[in-house]
């Protein structure tokens, strides 16, 4: 009930991502989330210098459709 709460999240989102995710605990912080969920950069960094990119496929890519479609429906619902 709590997903559905998010704009753009509706119930058919809202049971994909539950499924998807299982226990939230085995993420050991928010940025393992994100991460897992395709929703950040992929990036190398030595000494605050970008040196490649590279595991942009790692994740799962149910997730990184879901909250595509999440942001898509939210900007269509509250713009």
């Amino acid at each position: 009930m709590l997903l559905k709460t998010v704009p753009g999240i509706g119930p058919i989102l809202a049971s994909i991502i539950l499924l998807e995710v299982g226990s939230i605990e085995r993420f050991a912080s928010a940025a393992n989330f994100a991460s897992y969920a395709r929703c950040v950069d992929s990036q190398h960094m030595s000494n605050g210098k970008k040196k490649g990119e590279g595991n942009i496929k790692n994740g799962n890519k149910y997730w990184s459709w879901t909250f595509i479609e999440a942001a898509n429906f939210a900007l269509r619902l509250c713009a």
